[in-house]
């Protein structure tokens, strides 16, 4: 793989820091540089020795203990004591290791620049080194962990990694206060700081294993994907075959690690649903006949539906469910051309080749350069033609950057990312109602604390307006199940305060593969096929709400789908809002107060007997040109 030219830039500017650092050295303390080292070492060698690359799905950086130590010895040392810091923990843990010299050397200079230049940063913004006080150095603390995480990811996850950006703010917010609590007991008495060496172990033992049981997870999954192949001796071992492909082909677009992790995945688990297909079938040397093949075609959704509910592999879950389409939508679910994910290409071309290749039952197997000529005669129809003309390269033994163009390449990376979809208003404090009561707590007991009555005030009117708007919305939401139409009353009271683009009622098969929309509010919403699509991954997830940011189905905004049950729990059908953003906080708790009396409202109505989707009746928008429809369950 190619390495960044900002990999040479960022050494030379590392060492030049720590130069200077040294050169600096008897300006502080060196038995308390020595210290913070002997604690970056530690932490360093503690975390590392169970944070090897697994070649997983996982997550294993969600917070680091030698962070806090860095920024501890920031606000303690100074900027440049800090960078020595850092740099000794990663060359000790790397010498441990036996890590190559050039990434030891950028892991080094990587994390010294950030400790300098968050520093620099709490320096700029008033602080001193050695002087911590709160609340007075609150803004110069700020000022230090945005600094240092900036820089942080930009070097270790955009450079070296070639992830997107992401801060993990939450995760850095919590290092930077583990620092910040360091340095306090420190400048107070060093001792102190012993009563958080629990507190840190536990923490990092709790995030090992989280680790551990999700790798024990994939272990299991594996192991149900090998029985699936063992199933039929023409396919044994195809999984393994086509995730190796997958890997191959992403490793060769240098597609971010992670990504690669999430495609091989998804090419190592895609044939799970195959389980549920009788092996007769499966081993069946003539053609297949109608009962036969809907059987087969069901197995990319029951794929799909299994993976969707394990968060570290479910973000590839649609590009399993779509592994058997075509660019020209002739594949099993008619999806086609930019309704597919750049991942099902990957797995598309992937699990082509291989079964090309593969001696079956009712043909023999095609050779290496036959199969390869078969993917270039089909590009633009069968594969898609980038992805399908990197693939050949990668099989021939060619440089697929070199073969792409630079903009095909772009198009590639860009794509690459797509499973991080931000859902609009997810993150606003104002649109969530739990975090808005929970404010107006707080609020209320540090004004008692404080004696502030004013603030205790303004904590109980934010709780209380609330829980009155939410309760005013339950209770116009009731009125609406006794109307004759209870379709447009619903959308009249969202449509008040929750402007609704379109929405419909969806009946809902029982076997849970698929469903039909049986009333419309709208003229523009999505297709059916993406909005099943989304509903069987998501069905059996047991959410109370369903909540999907738009590009899931090649739209703008959110979709938002509530389950609809009989009294029995079962599954009758969703509502499904599509919206720019969440709902008010007040309407989202009305919505969830009504949601089991709103499925029995719907379920028992005969209307729900499964129409046909293409004579679903359109409806007037509601008020504020809101638009709602409902998908409906068939009750079979």
């Amino acid at each position: 793989m190619r390495q960044s030219r900002l990999v040479p830039s960022t050494i030379a500017l590392g060492v030049a820091v720590l130069a200077y650092s040294a050169f600096r050295g008897t300006s502080f303390s060196l038995t308390t540089l020595a210290l913070f080292g002997a604690a970056a070492i530690l932490t360093e060698l503690f975390e590392e020795s169970d944070r090897e690359r697994s070649r997983q799905p996982v997550e294993t950086e969600r917070f680091r203990i030698a962070v806090a130590v860095h920024i501890a010895a920031v606000l303690v040392l100074g900027p440049w004591a800090a960078a020595l810091v850092a740099a000794s923990g990663v060359v000790a843990g790397s010498l441990f290791r036996g890590t190559r010299l050039r990434s030891t050397l950028f892991g080094a200079c990587s994390l010294a620049l950030a400790a300098a230049a968050g520093g620099v940063a709490f320096r700029t913004a008033g602080g001193h080194a050695g002087e911590l006080r709160l609340l007075d150095n609150l803004i110069p603390l700020v000022a230090l962990a945005i600094a240092y995480v900036t820089v942080r990811t930009l070097l270790v996850e955009v450079v070296q990694s070639r992830e997107t950006f992401d801060p993990r703010l939450f995760a850095s917010a919590a290092e930077a206060g583990l620092g910040a609590a360091v340095a306090l007991l420190v400048l107070a008495h060093p001792w102190d700081v012993l009563v958080l060496v629990p507190v840190a172990i536990a923490v990092h033992q709790a995030q090992l294993r989280l680790v551990h049981l999700q790798r024990e997870t994939l272990r299991a999954l594996e192991t149900f994907a090998n029985i699936v192949d063992e199933r039929d001796p023409s396919t044994y071992h195809h999984s393994m075959r086509v995730a190796g492909y997958v890997d191959g082909l992403a490793r060769a677009l240098l597609l971010p690690f992670s990504d690669i992790d999430r495609l091989r995945w998804a090419g190592r688990l895609h044939d799970l649903g195959k389980v549920a297909v009788d092996s007769s079938v499966l081993r069946k040397p003539g053609r297949l006949d109608g009962a036969e093949w809907a059987s087969m075609r069901r197995h990319p959704r029951l794929s799909a539906r299994l993976l969707q509910r394990f968060e570290f592999i479910a973000a590839q879950a649609r590009a399993v469910e779509l592994h058997h389409e075509r660019v020209d939508g002739a594949g099993y679910y008619g999806v086609g051309g930019d309704d597919l994910p750049l991942a099902s290409h990957f797995l598309i071309v992937a699990d082509s080749f291989d079964a090309m290749q593969t001696d079956r039952p009712y043909r023999p197997g095609l050779s290496l350069d036959a199969a390869l000529i078969e993917i270039e005669r089909n590009l633009g129809t069968q594969f898609h033609p980038v992805v399908g003309k990197a693939f050949v390269a990668v099989q021939r033994g060619l440089d697929s950057c070199e073969l792409l163009a630079p903009e095909e390449l772009s198009e590639l990376r860009r794509a690459s990312a797509s499973y991080r979809l931000r859902v609009p208003g997810a993150h606003d404090l104002a649109e969530r109602p739990e975090l808005v009561a929970l404010g107006g707590v707080v609020f209320s007991l540090l004004g008692v604390g404080v004696g502030w009555a004013w603030l205790a005030l303004l904590g109980i009117v934010l709780r209380t307006n609330v829980r009155l708007r939410a309760a005013r919305s339950a209770a116009s939401l009731r009125r609406t199940f006794g109307a004759p139409d209870r379709v447009t009353a619903i959308v009249d009271v969202l449509g008040r305060s929750f402007p609704v683009r379109w929405a419909g009622l969806v009946d809902w098969d029982e076997d849970g593969l698929g469903g039909s929309i049986r009333r419309t509010i709208g003229a523009d919403g999505p297709s059916q096929a993406d909005l099943m699509s989304w509903l069987i991954r998501e069905a059996e997830s047991g959410a109370e709400v369903i909540v999907a940011p738009g590009a899931q189905l090649g739209r703008d905004g959110i979709e938002i789908a509530l389950p609809l049950r009989r009294d029995n729990s079962a599954l009758v059908g969703f509502l499904v809002l599509e919206a720019d953003r969440l709902p008010p906080r007040h309407l989202e708790l009305a919505l969830l107060e009504t949601l089991d009396e709103l499925g029995l409202a719907f379920a028992d109505r005969p209307a729900l007997d499964g129409g046909d989707a293409e004579d679903a009746e359109a409806l007037q928008a509601g008020a504020n040109g809101g638009a709602l429809a409902v998908v409906g369950l068939d009750q079979r």
